[in-house]
């Protein structure tokens, strides 16, 4: 060929494979305790908006990529490719901005996710939040001003807080595979 040869990350593609199967197995847990969805559904909605979070992050990335600083670009291949990040002047901030980038994929990836499940539930049929009611009684009102709260506002943050349960247990998982990782090559090499 040419000068740039096409170059199949593998190792990126095993590790993303070993994430997702992570990321699956602990949302589905954590779906199925605090949902009361059986087994096979929470994993169903766990894959489903997992594999969701993933392409969208993706097609993110590739949308972003070439707008990206050609030495941060460099370390972004650098560690997808080779797990390494190379010496340039970027090197010494790298540090702070995967931690933004993490902080920032770990946001936009719970609103993926709660958006996602909503919308599969709902296609489903298996939403359980209640209508929002349109015409209340003045005593209904009134009895719902004294509490603070209405069934769907309690029910819908139920439901946010298991989904940011999830996806933060399933975020804690792989950042620690990472570190393991990272570790372990570390030793080997």
């Amino acid at each position: 060929m040419g000068e740039l040869e096409p170059v199949f990350p593998f190792k990126a593609v095993i590790f993303q494979i070993l994430f997702l199967l992570v990321a699956i197995a602990l949302e589905a847990m954590v779906l199925r305790q605090k949902m009361r969805l059986g087994y096979r559904q929470s994993v169903r909605y766990a894959a489903a908006v997992n594999l969701l979070a993933v392409v969208v992050g993706w097609f993110a990335f590739l949308a972003i990529e070439p707008l990206i600083e050609p030495r941060l670009q460099a370390q972004v291949i650098s560690y997808v490719l080779f797990d390494n990040l190379i010496n340039n002047t970027l090197k010494p901030q790298m540090g702070w901005i995967i931690l933004v980038a993490g902080l920032g994929a770990f946001f936009i990836t719970l609103i993926i996710k709660l958006k996602g499940l909503e919308l599969l539930m709902r296609a489903v049929g298996t939403w359980k939040l209640p209508a929002k009611p349109k015409d209340l009684s003045r005593q209904e009102r009134y009895s719902r001003s004294r509490t603070g709260t209405t069934r769907y506002q309690e029910a819908a943050s139920q439901f946010a807080i298991a989904v940011l349960q999830a996806n933060a247990l399933s975020f804690s998982a792989i950042l620690l595979l990472l570190v393991l990782r990272s570790y372990i090559l570390r030793s080997v090499a």
